[in-house]
């Protein structure tokens, strides 16, 4: 089943792609609204299966048009500021009309459910054909609802200017145009909102009755509509006011309008800005198209769900949405089933066996030693044991009055009896009744499990299944107790409900019920006579010993090496720090969140709400303004290689015009001058990051990949980093060399997002808090670099962060939407837009070229590959330590390579200026270029202005691009900031025009195809190519691409180079960024693969273990085995003797408190501590450290495999997971060691540890280094 949801996610892509036209908005649309669990490999599959369908549509190509896009509109220039407001205004009213439709649809779909009373009445088909008359006569009176919705719907979306544009209406527009301009009389205005009054009222109605039937098209019209006559409204008012302006085309307020409704009524955010561009091919619409989209649902969610959570909710199907943070208040005992059915381990006769499992109506049952004894040993699925029972019975050797056991947990052999051992899973999750319920959300919702098993001291105590945690959620039952009350006793609605899990008939027909107290929970286990008083009671005096215990299991290897391969993790990291978001998810509810609820003020509240969402706005502003710095910073001093200007130093040549002046007159003194500019640029950059920022130097994208994988880097965020990486990267981009400003932007958003932390205390502390925020300002980083903002919430999402929450995709787009406005504010390159290498690309490639877009997507994935091998070859050669370093010191390294660079790059004019000017050139058409401005020279027949098709042209081109390769490869990882986006770029541009040539050569031959080659489009996909060949991104890169290039006509041809360029570099090595990692040795988790599942929990758990007991001791014994500790923490265990597990205690709080309490003259060292809740033993005037024990840390069996080991590392953030067996410590996995053993293979080498059928500790005297378990 689980590989079937897979698919059917892939699937729901691939239908979005068929039913707009629209690939990636298929896959975002999967991801963001359908989809429960969506992997970076589902995500490439339901990539592959958008372009398959897109493909197919394209050759079916049913509306005959040859195109993907249904409403292709043309939009001459970007909206003016002061047209935003009117935008959000358009947000406020789809969220309002979105909400409104969800009501009254939801009351229309209540009151016609099957047994209501109208249901009773009225038969569905004729509701039906009622619907349908009612919809035909109200239709029919208006020209604008005669029609298909999608007719009128088109109309609307134009504008009146585009006659010389190709569209279905250029000679009737429906009366919306009064010749070259846009009709704005009130009458037109009227009708228009009585056409989307009569479609709003149908949509209610209609959806969700007896039909197929969908509601984008309708609420795209209703929106539609309303949008126009916003914009008819907008363009009168400036008229009137005299406002000197831009146009204003209603036909933008109309698809700003139709993103806002349907915004409003879905909620979804991405996904419907990607589907409406692609929809329309408005790419200069993305900024209004977030803004909108962002205020609808904002708007909407304060009055309820979306319309599919709601139909959800009518309909009763069961469905978990994402966690919010009150969760953390309740309690997993709150919601246990603790009325459980059990298998005992000796089961009875096998008819009673096969009868219980027969006659259940549950998937399972927990396996326990006895009635009397609860002591979980596993969990057995009724599908296999009935299976197996069945089977057994086949045999005439096998009767049912026959004995069953599970042998394996049985304190003494039974003879000829029915071995079901094999049959016991021993890996489903256990948690404690203490665990937050946030927490056990989190379990359900990322590990995609059914049920979790509740335990205390090893004895079963309740059971949590999917099915009724999701009812307990929707009707808020987990608010019972706020987390401080009893178990409950099941209810009347539990037991109808299926959380009660009555007993049935079997061999021991008594329910197990879970002990009401520690005290005797542990009675029932092992005589653990530490608990018998523990609550209640007179204890006999006790003495101090020592907090610290020492225990290990006696595994293959010698004493020594079991030492060192247990704590081999820590010298390796110790300079990184892991984060654990669980942890933190609760500190932060009860510091903030409880705290405000609870007494906070009016003010507070509103701070709470609005904080989360002034910071990313502030981070993307600060972001946009460094960003525009580098950009006029590096161009003004890029300038300076070739000259100056006369009349004033600080502009360029093509505003100085005739007053520029060159640096010498000849032309050997022009190339050393440029030479030694270049040289001196570089060296004052490598300077900066030697002398004041090391961790400033390269891109920053490894650092922070490892910072939002959960770990802690010191340097890497701080603000003298931040200083050097802005002034560094401005003079390395500068001095000519083969790199990029993108990358190392993402970084300074980072640096920028770690500063502004710190006006929030709920920042300050909180390191899976400040996670969030950072990965919301990789967003605007590359929203910055690129002026794709929708690229940037994608990039971070895929490549960068490991955490992503549909909460921080929705701050990250806030965020880059404000980076985007802010930079067009800014407008550093003074074109009023944020497409980068703007082109004008109407017409889709025919498919017969296709085949030469997934060469190029190979070459350039081959390309990529053998970059990264030999980048890395070079980064080893020159790291501290080895012997070029020793000799070269890095600053000389970077002259040395600013010198090279220089020198081979100024006899080519493809090189000797900057490389984004001669991408541009690369990726334009030769017959639209020259109005453009850009210099094409080399690349375009002067007289006839076609594309230059001759040799010399491709080879100088082909020179340029090794040249380009090859500085890229020692350049980046060197000592100055340094990307590598733009140069792979280059590369792929002139790799994809020569091929273009050459395509375009053939087909002047054979003619192939009917319409032109153009080779600027094989430039724009050579370039994605290779970019994805190094980095291996996918769906964030092709938006980056359409983003950057306005070409969305290409987006397939885009789609295909990168899923080629990544499937066949992933044959060949990591991409650049994962292989930079390893490389660096940082500690960071990739994604789970399947590989993991042959090896075990106890394979790779560190056995030797340092243990706190709970035994009374010393302020000054604890603080001196606190102080010589290097650890995170100490799991607490009973005692040296006993190791039952108690939970884990976490050292930083632990210590602090004990600090400042030997701080007080009332207090000594010889003052006694207790952990008073988990020990029997009573010391007159002991302070009780119960409260810094975590109970809720996961807790694993040693058989338990890698893979879902490796999940819980992945997925909930957790920093370790304890390893324990019947209650009794076995091990620990950091998520450090979990990260060596994976690198290094060790998780396959040790032998077998813990035997499966062994229960009872070997005890042996405090402080030695006993056996945990025997064999």
């Amino acid at each position: 089943e689980g590989k079937r949801r897979e698919l059917i996610s892939t699937a729901a892509a691939a239908g979005v792609a068929v039913a707009f036209g629209a690939p990636v908005g298929g896959v975002l649309f999967s991801y963001e609204e359908v989809s429960t669990m969506f992997p970076s490999k589902t995500m490439l599959r339901a990539f592959f299966a958008a372009v398959i369908a897109a493909l197919t549509l394209l050759w079916y190509n049913p509306t005959g048009t040859g195109k993907l896009t249904m409403f292709q509109v043309f939009t001459p220039d970007m909206p003016s500021a002061y047209e935003f407001p009117w935008f959000v205004l358009l947000g406020v009213m789809g969220g309002l009309l979105g909400a409104l439709f969800v009501r009254w649809n939801i009351k229309i779909s209540a009151a016609r459910a099957p047994g209501t009373a109208f249901r009773k009445k009225v038969p569905i088909i004729v509701e039906v054909v009622v619907i349908a008359l009612f919809t035909a006569v109200t239709s029919f009176p208006s020209l604008y609802t005669q029609n298909l919705s999608s007719v009128t719907i088109n109309a609307l979306f134009h504008t009146c200017e585009d006659s010389n544009y190709p569209r279905p209406f250029s000679a009737d527009m429906m009366n919306l145009c009064e010749g070259e301009e846009p009709a704005i009389g009130s009458s037109l205005v009227m009708s228009l909102l009585l056409a989307a009054l009569v479609r709003f009222l149908q949509m209610t109605v209609t959806f969700g009755t007896g039909v197929p039937c969908g509601l984008f098209v309708p609420s795209l019209y209703t929106g539609a509509c309303l949008g126009r006559c916003v914009g008819i409204f907008v363009k009168w008012f400036y008229l009137y006011l005299g406002v000197p302006m831009a146009p204003v085309h209603p036909g933008v307020y109309a698809m700003v309008g139709a993103a806002a409704v349907l915004g409003g009524v879905c909620r979804v955010t991405i996904s419907l800005v990607v589907i409406m561009y692609e929809l329309t091919s408005a790419l200069q619409l993305v900024v209004p198209f977030m803004i909108a989209v962002l205020t609808a649902k904002f708007v909407g969610d304060s009055f309820g769900q979306g319309i599919y959570d709601r139909v959800i909710e009518l309909r009763g199907y069961p469905y978990l949405h994402d966690p919010d943070e009150h969760g953390c208040d309740t309690r997993a005992r709150s919601l246990m089933d603790d009325d459980i059915d059990c298998v005992y381990a000796d089961a009875g006769t096998l008819g009673d066996l096969l009868k219980k499992v027969t006659e259940t109506k549950f998937g399972g049952f927990p396996v326990v030693q006895s009635a009397s004894d609860p002591t979980l040993l596993g969990y057995v699925h009724t599908a296999e044991v009935r299976m197996h029972c069945e089977k057994l019975l086949t045999s005439q050797l096998v009767q049912e009055r026959m004995r069953t056991v599970f042998q394996k947990y049985c304190n003494e052999k039974v003879d000829s009896a029915l071995d079901f051992s094999p049959l016991v899973d021993e890996t489903v999750l256990r948690i404690v009744p203490e665990m937050p319920v946030a927490q056990v959300h989190n379990l359900f919702l990322q590990l995609g499990i059914k049920l979790v098993l509740v335990t205390r001291f090893s004895a079963l105590a309740g059971i949590i299944t999917k099915k009724s945690f999701v009812h307990h959620m929707s009707k808020a039952h987990h608010g019972g107790d706020g987390g401080d009350g009893g178990d409950e006793s099941a209810t009347e609605e539990t037991l109808e409900t299926g959380r009660s899990r009555k007993a049935q008939s079997m061999a021991h027909p008594e329910p197990l019920k879970e002990p009401q107290t520690p005290a005797q929970t542990r009675q029932r286990l092992d005589s653990m006579r530490l608990f018998l008083s523990a609550f209640g009671g007179a204890s006999p005096a006790a003495t101090a010993t020592s907090p610290q215990t020492k225990v290990a299991v006696q595994g293959g290897d010698g004493e020594d090496a079991s030492a060192t391969r247990a704590k081999k993790s820590l010298r390796k990291w110790t300079n990184y720090t892991t984060v654990s978001a669980p942890t933190d998810s609760v500190r932060d509810f009860h510091e903030h969140t409880s705290t405000v609820i609870k007494q906070g003020t009016r003010l507070d509240k509103v701070n709470m709400a609005v904080v989360p969402w002034l910071i990313p706005a502030l981070v993307g502003f600060l972001t946009a303004t460094s960003g525009s710095l580098v950009e006029v910073g590096s161009e003004w001093l890029n300038n300076l290689r070739f000259g100056r200007c006369g009349t004033n130093f600080f502009v360029g040549p093509e505003t100085c015009g005739s007053a520029w002046v060159v640096w010498a007159d000849t032309s050997l003194f022009s190339y050393l001058s440029y030479i030694a500019v270049s040289v001196c640029f570089a060296t004052t950059s490598a300077l900066l990051v030697w002398g004041f920022a090391p961790m400033a130097r390269g891109s920053g994208i490894p650092e922070v990949k490892t910072i939002l994988g959960g770990f802690v880097m010191k340097d890497v965020l701080e603000f003298k980093t931040l200083v050097v990486k802005v002034i560094g990267l401005t003079f390395s981009v500068s001095s000519g060399m083969s790199l990029g400003k993108e990358g190392p932007l993402v970084h300074v958003a980072c640096c920028w997002a770690n500063l502004c932390s710190k006006l929030s205390s709920r920042y300050v502390e909180n390191e899976s808090k400040r996670r969030e925020l950072i990965s919301t300002a990789a967003a605007a980083g590359v929203a910055v670099a690129f002026g794709t903002p929708l690229g940037g919430v994608l990039f971070s999402y895929e490549e960068v962060s490991t955490m992503f929450s549909k909460t921080t995709m929705t701050r990250a787009f806030f965020a880059a939407v404000v980076a985007s406005l802010s930079l067009r504010w800014y407008d550093p390159t003074g074109t009023g837009k944020l497409t980068m290498f703007e082109t004008h690309f109407v017409e889709m490639p025919a498919l017969s070229e296709y085949p030469w877009f997934v060469l190029l997507g190979a070459v350039g994935g081959v390309l990529g590959a053998i970059f990264v091998r030999c980048n890395i070859k070079v980064g080893e050669a020159r790291k501290d330590g080895t012997p070029f370093r020793n000799k070269v010191h890095i600053v000389i390294e970077v002259a040395v390579i600013a010198l090279l660079t220089a020198a081979t790059s100024w006899p080519s004019a493809f090189t000797r200026c900057m490389s984004t000017t001669t991408i541009r050139a690369l990726f334009q058409t030769c017959g639209g270029s020259h109005q453009e401005g850009i210099d094409m020279s080399g690349l375009c027949d002067d007289l006839t202005g076609e594309p230059l098709l001759a040799l010399e042209a491709a080879l100088a081109l082909a020179v340029a691009a090794m040249l380009r390769y090859v500085q890229m490869t020692f350049t980046f990882g060197t000592g100055v900031p340094c990307g590598l986006f733009v140069p792979s770029l280059y590369t792929g541009a002139c790799m994809g025009r020569i091929l273009g040539m050459f395509v375009a050569g053939l087909n002047s031959q054979y003619h192939f195809t009917a319409g032109a080659i153009n080779p600027g489009v094989y430039a724009m996909v050579g370039a994605a190519a290779v970019l994805g060949g190094v980095c291996r991104v996918t769906i964030s890169l092709v938006v980056i691409m359409f983003g950057l290039t306005n070409a969305l006509q290409l987006i397939v041809p885009f789609m295909l180079a990168v899923l080629t360029s990544k499937f066949v570099g992933d044959c060949f090595s990591d991409g650049i960024y994962d292989a930079v990692i390893i490389l660096r040795g940082y500690p960071y988790l990739h994604e789970p693969g399947e590989q993991c599942f042959r090896e075990r929990a106890r394979d790779i758990m560190d056995e030797r273990l340092e243990c706190l007991n709970a035994e009374p001791t010393t302020l000054g014994d604890l603080k001196q085995t606190l102080d010589a500790m290097h650890f995170g923490g100490l799991p607490l265990i009973a005692s040296p003797r006993d190791l039952t597990l108690l939970g884990y205690v976490h050292a930083d709080p632990l210590r602090k408190h004990v600090e400042k309490t030997l701080e007080s003259a009332l207090m000594s060292p010889s003052t006694p501590v207790v952990f008073k809740r988990y020990t029997a033993r009573r010391v007159q005037g002991a302070l009780d450290f119960s409260k810094f024990v975590d109970e809720t840390v996961l807790r694993i069996a040693p058989e338990t495999p890698l893979a879902q080991v490796h999940n819980i590392f992945w997925r909930l953030g957790v920093k370790l997971v304890l390893v324990a067996r019947f209650g009794k410590i076995a091990g620990l996995i950091t998520k450090k060691s979990f990260l060596d053993h994976q690198q290094q293979s060790h998780h396959g080498g040790h032998t077998e540890a813990v035997k499966d059928q062994v229960r009872n500790p070997n005890g042996g005297p405090r402080g030695l280094k006993a056996p945990l378990l025997q064999a």
